[in-house]
């Protein structure tokens, strides 16, 4: 059965996860800047987390879901993880700098998809991510809520990489402003902090711990 809460739930750690400022957004946002074999790169990181979040949450959560215990280790550990993430992102929004898209864009099509595929497969950040952080959050709503965390998830992805492709070339002069990434690092700020939050009111306080 869907479960709307749920689905808003993974829609907001999985945003928080992909919005991130990387190598994959960087390349996805100079790319779709220079409008330069757009439709491939998406669609490439778009399967990639179909893939990897769908391993993640049927595959990691049937593995573990017997394991005594192991609901409160993810609810505090993701907590602790998430808001370890959205220290990181307050912490980029007051530094000084501001990410760059300068460089040359890849016109090369079977060159501009091994370079996505490779800053997305060999980028270990991802795998946290996807496989085990988003995988082993998901476990935390039950067999009942994958197919809902599932859908929330790959929602994001669909959502992200689809717009900063797209309309890259719009946002580009926005984004090129240090302000601009500042108030975006705070939002993924405070999306970890309600989800942290929501981990351990929801799951954290009455999960029992493994002793």
């Amino acid at each position: 059965m869907f479960n709307f809460s749920v689905f808003l739930s993974a829609l907001g750690i999985s945003f928080s996860q992909i919005v991130g400022i990387g190598p994959q957004n960087a390349y996805v946002l100079r790319q779709g800047i220079g409008r330069s074999h757009v439709v491939p790169i998406i669609l490439i990181c778009i399967v990639a987390d179909i893939l990897l979040i769908a391993s993640g949450v049927l595959g990691m959560g049937k593995v573990v879901a017997g394991i005594p215990g192991f609901v409160g280790v993810v609810a505090w550990g993701g907590a602790a993880f998430i808001l370890w993430l959205g220290f990181k992102s307050f912490r980029s929004a007051f530094s000084a700098g501001a990410m760059s898209l300068e460089g040359s864009v890849e016109r090369d099509r079977k060159r501009a998809i091994r370079t996505i595929l490779a800053v997305t497969l060999l980028n270990p950040y991802v795998w946290l991510d996807t496989v085990v952080l988003i995988g082993g959050v998901s476990s935390v709503y039950g067999e009942h809520g994958a197919l809902s965390f599932l859908l929330g998830s790959l929602c994001a992805s669909v959502l992200w990489f689809g717009a900063i492709g797209l309309f890259a070339g719009k946002l580009a002069p926005l984004f090129q402003k240090p302000s601009s990434w500042k108030v975006l690092d705070c939002v993924i700020g405070l999306v970890m902090l309600f989800t942290a939050a929501m981990l351990i009111g929801n799951y954290g306080l009455s999960a029992p711990l493994p002793l």
